[in-house]
């Protein structure tokens, strides 16, 4: 195989593994607008279009709802309609659900106190290894002590 197409095939290669990504990405959640949700939540029993579940996100402003035909379309609300629109969906005894926040783990912050105290360890066996034994009257080092 000559080298000019070996490298136009791993090129291609290449480039096949980079698109791969964008192509298997999941398609997006459909969105719809507020009035289309208000509309949604007032319909008939009978309709398709009928909300009959709601998970509210109040973090976020946004609401994932369920629709009687299957459908779950997200849609974003005004931070100021908040109260308006969970009591419009509970009057028409609309299955709410919040979401959780996410609960935040510190382990990082435990990772860090334990390298802090065994730094600190290390820092006092240094210290004490460091600072040697106090001199002894008896020692080769020190001078003789002057005879009166």
């Amino acid at each position: 195989m000559p080298r000019t197409a070996l490298r136009s095939l791993c090129l291609a290669f290449a480039a096949l593994l980079a698109l791969a990504p964008v192509a298997l990405a999941a398609a997006p959640a459909p969105n719809e607008s507020y009035a289309t949700l208000l509309t949604q939540i007032d319909a008939k029993a009978g309709s398709g279009n009928r909300v009959i579940a709601a998970t509210l996100d109040k973090a976020d402003h946004h609401v994932r709802v369920t629709l009687a035909d299957g459908a779950r379309p997200l849609v974003r609300y005004p931070p100021s309609d908040d109260r308006f629109l969970v009591d419009t969906l509970l009057h028409h005894h609309v299955n709410v659900v919040y979401t959780k926040p996410p609960t935040v783990h510190h382990t990082l912050r435990y990772v860090a106190a334990g390298v802090v105290a065994v730094l600190l360890l290390i820092g006092a066996g240094v210290w004490f290894y460091t600072r040697g034994r106090p001199d002894s009257p008896n020692s080769p080092d020190t001078p003789p002590a002057p005879a009166a």
